[in-house]
């Protein structure tokens, strides 16, 4: 599905996190993680996954799904923000959260600017020998009740040549 165009060659999208459900899951092992060293529980979203924790939303409201992989050309810039699933879950609202960084990549999504810790903008940069569905690896950071967690996943980006 082709993310919305906000003006040339600039996308937006929004993710819908449903922290309370992804804390509890890894609290209680429902979800495989690891430690840190620095307090934080970490885990990796396998695209089976991540329908269970976050969607995508065109929309600031959460009410216009859309589904990976995303598309957008080669110099093209994305947006994204992070947002609590709004879900009627209490403890949604009161996680703090924020984008962390790339993890992987082999082709560039690289960072262009940070507008607030919920929302960061990419510019593609399609590297050498780069297929039209590479793997990226985000992440984000999170803390819930105490708690600290740092969660990744592949947004599924597809680059047009």
């Amino acid at each position: 599905m082709t993310i919305e165009q906000t003006t040339n060659n600039k996308h937006a999208f929004y993710v819908n996190m449903d922290f309370s459900k992804l804390a509890n899951d890894i609290n209680n092992s429902t979800l495989q993680h690891s430690f840190n060293g620095k307090g934080r529980k970490v885990t990796y979203l396998e695209d089976n996954q991540e329908a269970s924790y976050f969607y995508y939303s065109s929309d600031s409201a959460g009410k216009n799904k859309i589904t990976p992989p995303f598309e957008i050309s080669n110099s093209d810039t994305v947006t994204c923000s992070l947002q609590p699933w709004n879900n009627g879950d209490v403890d949604n609202s009161k996680a703090k959260f924020k984008w962390k960084d790339i993890l992987q990549s082999r082709f560039d999504l690289q960072q262009v600017s940070k507008e607030s810790k919920t929302e960061i903008t990419y510019e593609a940069v399609a590297s050498e020998g780069v297929t039209e569905l590479d793997t990226v690896i985000i992440n984000i950071h999170f803390k819930l009740n105490g708690d600290k967690f740092s969660v990744a996943w592949d947004p599924q980006i597809k680059i047009k040549k």
